[in-house]
């Protein structure tokens, strides 16, 4: 779930090459890893659901296509909603699948009891939130994003710094999917990492 609220093109066109980084670790395809996109500001849209895109190439040139929506509203209680009824219904996910959802955002205030809501709504389902705070603004209630999502909050300074260990630490929290106080191990087969749960460091 991607924060397009009213930001600098440079900024936008940064954090919109974190999120392919991040999806450069995963095998996706439609037997194993799958991936959708919700954009939100004053409203919330599906720009592409989990069945749209069948390999990395095709999620990547979606990805780098995709527009600020404008605005400085945040309606990050539509994209949850949008998240459990739309990306996530029982008809469209397969059975035994992790449900992961990963939020980016430059702007949370104020924290609103829909936002909380909603976040327990999808918590309810089993998915698994892990949030990304870019607070070069300071408009990230980190209070509220710490209620949102299910354990795993990464604060990033600015929006230069969504890489390296911000980088790694999303994939590695994504490949968990458990809330964990110490980083799993991953290790890498061919192009995409996997968790080795039986260590920590």
């Amino acid at each position: 779930m991607l924060d397009a609220s009213s930001k600098a093109a440079n900024d936008w066109q940064l954090i919109l090459n974190y999120i392919n980084t991040v999806a450069a670790n995963f095998n996706v395809n439609p037997q194993c890893v799958r991936m959708a996109v919700i954009r939100y500001a004053t409203s919330a849209q599906v720009a592409f659901s989990l069945s749209t895109h069948n390999n990395i190439n095709s999620v990547q040139q979606a990805v780098r296509s995709l527009t600020l929506l404008g605005g400085t509203s945040n309606n990050l209680a539509g994209a949850l909603q949008l998240l459990r009824t739309q990306v996530f219904p029982s008809n469209v996910v397969r059975s035994g699948a992790r449900l992961i959802a990963l939020i980016v955002t430059d702007r949370l205030q104020p924290c609103s009891s829909q936002i909380i809501t909603e976040a327990n709504n999808v918590k309810r389902m089993g998915v698994f939130v892990v949030g990304v705070g870019i607070n070069q603004n300071r408009l990230v209630d980190s209070t509220c994003m710490r209620r949102v999502v299910s354990c795993n909050y990464i604060v990033a300074p600015a929006y230069n710094q969504l890489r390296g260990q911000i980088l790694t630490q999303t994939v590695q929290y994504i490949c968990a999917a458990t809330c964990v106080s110490k980083y799993h191990v991953l290790v890498r087969i061919g192009s995409v990492l996997f968790p080795r749960r039986n260590n920590t460091i």
